[in-house]
């Protein structure tokens, strides 16, 4: 009996030994999983950390873009109050030129504008009083042509109107303005805000 049990021993040792290699086996099998699944992982985690700063990257930067815009804007805005309060002033000092002054205006506008033809001048209420034989004589010599002054005055502050036949030419204050006020609009853009 003792060889039985010699062999069953042999046997049951071999087991052992084929058992213990196998569990070793699947225990390093099992270690290299874990260390490819650690390693899978981190590059996941690193992965979506970056997607994720990409994201946070591109947020801030459309945020930086929009608050760019809204101060670019609040600029602009603040460059035009900045222009209109200028010719607002502008127009409150041309309003407020001496009688010489203004009909010095409105000599060089009848002068610059009428083409020879005869014409009929409107002129404010506050300007009527000032036009006299003599002016209108001078208008009438230097544009070579008879300038009559109009029994009605012009609904207007300051300027004048020239009507010859069928042309009529506004020199009132605000269709000057109205005329040259984008350029107005770009001289004041120059003096005022041009980089050095």
């Amino acid at each position: 009996m003792a060889g039985i049990d010699s062999i069953i021993d042999r046997i049951l040792k071999d087991a052992r030994e084929s058992a213990d290699a196998r569990v070793a086996r699947a225990e390093q099998d099992a270690e290299k999983l874990i260390a490819k699944k650690k390693d899978q992982a981190r590059d996941e985690e690193a992965k979506m950390l970056s997607e994720a700063q990409a994201v946070i990257d591109s947020q801030q930067k459309q945020n930086r873009a929009t608050q760019n815009t809204k101060s670019q804007r609040r600029l602009l805005t603040e460059r035009v109050a900045m222009i209109d309060e200028i010719i607002e002033e502008a127009k409150k000092r041309i309003r407020g030129l001496s009688s010489e002054d203004r009909l010095a205006m409105i000599r060089d506008f009848v002068t610059g504008s009428s083409e020879g033809e005869d014409g009929v001048l409107i002129v404010s209420d506050k300007d009527k009083s000032s036009i006299t034989d003599a002016f209108l004589r001078e208008l009438s010599e230097k544009t070579g042509s008879k300038i009559t002054l109009s029994d009605k005055s012009g609904d207007f502050d300051t300027g004048c109107i020239l009507i010859c036949g069928e042309c009529e030419y506004n020199g009132t204050l605000e269709a000057r303005v109205n005329d040259c006020e984008s350029d107005m609009r770009d001289a004041i853009n120059q003096v005022l805000f041009a980089k050095k």
